[in-house]
């Protein structure tokens, strides 16, 4: 099995990138790593790991490269850049998956250019006519939640909804193991009746297919147990998923913050310090190994743009359980098997 990895989209220097792929290939058997970036990068890296002699040859040896000259940054219009940026490295990465010389694509580049491109050269799944990128959320027992569409699809119909909770449903069931995920419809109430009549449209339809659906769940439940898959449209789910990170911080630093204000509290403060690390460990974007983009016709994950070493090592190791769980073929399959192509 072969994963492609974006080294030179992201944010982050890529030794630390290549780092990360070198982990994820010592820890799974029967995986090559295919970096993708400029043959220049490669060499000095391959120069800096050859002098620090940290990984043994097994590990060396199934790790391959492809070259890409130009790289698409995050200020590159994702409608106009695949036409200037045709060697970019997210372009040669997705030729290379629609080719069948890598089994799937990860990368930490430019979100919208990435969607863009993975439908153009992938294309769609039969059926789906706008693609979703899925998210774990951490839940209160320190477990995760899927919560889709992150940012793909802005703005969607009826069917995009219905087609969201069929493919959330697989991947929760194959990714997390979930033997019957309970499926939520993100709206203002949990109410049947409330909502725009789109919504309650996909609320109709939804009762009538064979899935676990429990009806409307709020935002409050994207963090609870009430719901293992929480589909929405992707205009609402980035500013739930942006929300979600900006108060994970604002809490950390004003409990750090009120725990130095206070002198029985300093003298515990090792105990906090710990809670407070075991917390931040748990609902760790990085540990879930990127956002996966479902509805294309490709095994295709997109990390942060500040992804790092265990970002790209959880990215690739999801991106060969997809393989091996044959999370792409399964969608195909249960679309049509609910009638939906």
């Amino acid at each position: 099995m072969k994963i492609g990895v974006d080294i030179i989209s992201g944010e982050r220097d890529p030794l630390e990138l290549v780092e990360g792929a070198l982990e994820a290939v010592a820890e799974e058997k029967d995986i090559t790593v295919v970096l993708i970036g400029p043959k220049e990068t490669y060499q000095q890296i391959l120069e800096k790991l050859q002098h620090r002699k940290r990984y043994p040859s097994h590990v060396l040896e199934r790790i391959d490269f492809l070259h890409a000259a130009e790289v698409v940054t995050m200020e590159d219009d994702p409608l106009n850049v695949m036409k200037q940026k045709k060697d970019a490295s997210i372009y040669v990465g997705l030729r290379a998956h629609k080719e069948k010389q890598i089994d799937a694509f990860f990368s930490p580049g430019n979100t919208g250019a990435i969607v863009v491109a993975a439908a153009l050269i992938l294309g769609r799944v039969k059926g789906v006519k706008k693609p979703a990128l899925a998210t774990f959320m951490p839940n209160i027992e320190g477990k995760a939640n899927i919560l889709l569409d992150v940012g793909a699809s802005a703005q969607c119909e009826a069917q995009d909804y219905v087609k969201f909770c069929v493919m959330g449903e697989i991947y929760s069931r194959e990714m997390l193991g979930v033997e019957k995920p309970r499926i939520g419809l993100l709206n203002i109430g949990e109410e049947e009746h409330k909502g725009t009549q789109e919504m309650k449209g996909v609320y109709k339809t939804l009762k009538e297919l064979p899935l676990n659906f429990i009806g409307n769940v709020e935002g409050g439940d994207i963090f609870g147990t009430k719901a293992d898959v929480i589909v929405c449209d992707g205009y609402i789910g980035n500013i739930a998923l942006k929300t979600a990170e900006g108060a994970a911080k604002a809490i950390s630093k004003l409990l750090k913050s009120a725990i130095k204000r206070r002198l029985l509290a300093l003298l515990g403060l090792p105990l906090y310090m710990g809670a407070i690390a075991e917390l931040k460990e748990k609902t760790d974007p990085e540990r879930y190994g990127g956002a996966p983009l479902l509805g294309v016709n490709g095994n295709v994950y997109i990390g942060h743009g500040a992804s790092g070493k265990d970002a790209i090592r959880y990215g690739i190791k999801a991106a060969a359980r997809a393989v091996r769980h044959e999370v792409l073929a399964k969608i195909h399959t249960e679309l049509e098997d609910f009638h939906l192509v």
